[in-house]
């Protein structure tokens, strides 16, 4: 009876060690949930208030640490043809490889020139490559599993990307782990649309609808960048005023339809004419403006003239025929005694502006600034 009685004893006990074994690892485990779960609000969060895509994936690739424990994170975008890698080596040839392995999945093909390109300045091993669109599309190609987790990055029904993460062994995800990205994915969807949209809401607010050139007030803030760095420094930097000659003829005769596709016209040649650090605008109807950062007056009058000659050559074709036109160009430059704010910048620049206009316009009119001392003694007697 003894016996039986230490039996029943012994296997109670190891009952109740066995009860709280289990406890203590249940214990552990909803811990480790709650963990994941904190680390995964945190994230959510964090993408959420992230304002454009390169924050978005630093978050995301600092943020993924406590869910999964990843060596390589690929992000790629479908519609933006836009693919970021990040990984903790830096291998580039498996980089490379996960980088083709993505756009294939998206249809996409990745041209040499994306391939071979620098990365752009950034964390350790994260790259950014901008990929063109391209003009076939190759089937999708089923899911290499060696890769990692691939999570579809979509809002409702439209696809918009996919997110690869890959572990050093990427056969042991967990169904939490798994849980977690799919997660993230979606909260990750929702993070990329909502910079996007912000962008887009940001450059709408910068752009001239029509040309897409900038519009009087963001130029304007540049123009106020400009000028301030001549005053301090004493940089030079120079303002094109340009008129389209008698563009008003166009709108009377043939419809302002095809005065727009002018204008447009137009903007691009301008584009394609100046620098790439030069900033253009679309000032007001049919007058462009045109800064030039660290430029004096005879590099930009070179500039203006060959600007000059591109309108005055160029045949603007539109759907009811050719227009030819010529440009009236005024160019006002700082440092200049006469300007200490945007306002007069502009100003002397339009006067440049109506002095090619009066001088048979199709010509470049650069105003000459005044001495200081005349400049003050006109300054003195306009004050009386």
């Amino acid at each position: 009876m003894a016996k039986q009685t230490a039996s029943d004893a012994n296997r109670l006990s190891e009952a109740l060690a066995m009860v709280t074994q289990e406890l203590a690892n249940a214990q552990d485990e909803l811990q480790q949930y709650h963990q994941r779960l904190t680390a995964l609000h945190r994230l959510s969060d964090a993408l959420a208030s992230s304002p454009d895509e390169e924050t978005i994936i630093k978050v995301l690739t600092k943020g993924l640490p406590p869910l999964v424990d990843p060596v390589m994170v690929g992000v790629a975008r479908s519609q933006r043809n836009r693919v970021w890698i990040w990984s903790d080596s830096q291998n580039r040839e498996q980089e490379a490889h996960v980088r083709r392995y993505l756009l294939r999945r998206l249809g996409q093909s990745l041209s040499h020139d994306a391939e071979s390109s620098a990365p752009p300045r950034g964390c350790r091993s994260r790259h950014l490559r901008l990929v063109p669109p391209s003009a076939s599309h190759a089937p999708i190609q089923e899911q290499d599993s060696a890769l990692g987790q691939e999570v579809p990055l979509s809002l409702g029904s439209e696809e918009s990307g996919l997110l690869l993460v890959q572990l050093k062994d990427p056969v042991h995800f967990t169904p939490h782990e798994r849980e977690a990205l799919e997660t993230v994915g979606a909260a990750l969807s929702l993070a990329l649309r909502y910079a996007e949209t912000h962008q887009q809401a940001r450059t709408h607010a910068l752009r001239d609808p029509l040309t897409d050139l900038l519009n009087p007030q963001a130029f304007e803030s540049a123009l106020m960048r400009e000028l301030s760095v001549g005053l301090r420094y004493g940089v030079p930097a120079c303002l094109l005023l340009l008129d389209l000659d008698f563009f008003r003829i166009v709108n009377d005769r043939l419809g302002h339809t095809a005065g727009d596709q002018v204008l447009k016209m137009a903007a691009d040649l301008i584009r394609g004419t100046v620098r790439d650090s030069d900033i253009v605008g679309r000032y007001r109807g049919n007058t462009f403006a045109v800064v030039l950062p660290h430029t004096n007056r005879q590099q930009a009058h070179s500039l203006a003239e060959r600007l000059r000659e591109r309108v005055e050559r160029y045949p603007f074709t539109i759907e009811v025929g050719q227009v030819r036109t010529t440009a009236s160009i005024g160019l006002a430059a700082v440092p200049d005694t006469t300007v200490v704010s945007v306002s007069e910048w502009i100003m002397v620049g339009n006067v440049a502006l109506n002095d090619a206009k009066s001088q048979g316009r199709n010509r470049v009119i650069l105003h000459a600034p005044k001495p200081p001392g005349v400049a003050c003694a006109l300054a003195l007697s306009c004050a009386a």
